[in-house]
């Protein structure tokens, strides 16, 4: 399991639950890198260009779905790894745009990552406990991940700068009405990338 910060910044912030790349490690040398628990978790982030923006993520662990609030944006992304489906909503035209979900290599809860991994220190970060565990990120970078032993990543850096940092911590049931698009919003159709 190579996570990639970068996409922790940027347009698809999907990282934030990591994807495997190989058989996964049972032996409990490699973190958990996808939540176990539902949860909702709130980050302060740091975009390439230094700013710090907030960002919402909520999981639902039986239902395998997550959605992610980009505060600054105005986008609402909503992912069903089951149905193989990533909607990104806008708020502020009130549309959505459906394609499938990037799950080829999705690591399910309760699966270990694959790859190398380095166990670090303990720490707390939003009052939970986490593990730092270090790795090559599918940049080629290293980068450095606490998870929960509920595979809930608290915060990760790249190249030893700060990427992404829970702020607050809560597990708490996640109900199947936050993960669908809001009523009145109309279908956009995805653009298509010429080949």
């Amino acid at each position: 399991m190579r996570p990639s910060v970068i996409a922790l910044m940027g347009a698809s912030l999907l990282a934030v639950l990591p994807f495997a790349t190989a058989f996964a490690d049972e032996g409990g040398n490699t973190p958990y890198v996808t939540p176990r628990v539902d949860v909702d978790v709130t980050y302060q982030a740091v975009g390439p260009d230094g700013q710090s923006y907030s960002q919402r993520m909520r999981w639902n662990a039986a239902h395998w779905q997550q959605r992610l609030d980009m505060e600054t944006t105005g986008l609402i992304m909503l992912t069903d790894y089951r149905a193989h489906r990533l909607s990104v909503v806008d708020v502020r035209t009130k549309s959505f745009t459906v394609s499938g979900a990037p799950d080829a290599q999705f690591s399910p809860p309760g699966t270990r990552a694959t790859g190398h991994w380095a166990k670090g220190a303990g720490d707390q970060v939003a009052g939970q406990a986490c593990t730092h565990w270090v790795s090559i990120d599918t940049d080629g970078q290293n980068g450095d991940f606490c998870y929960t032993d509920n595979g809930v990543m608290m915060s990760a850096s790249h190249e030893g700068k700060p990427v992404i940092r829970a702020i607050s911590y809560v597990e708490t049931p996640q109900g199947p009405e936050i993960f669908k698009e809001p009523e009145g919003f109309h279908e956009i159709e995805a653009l298509k990338l010429s080949q």
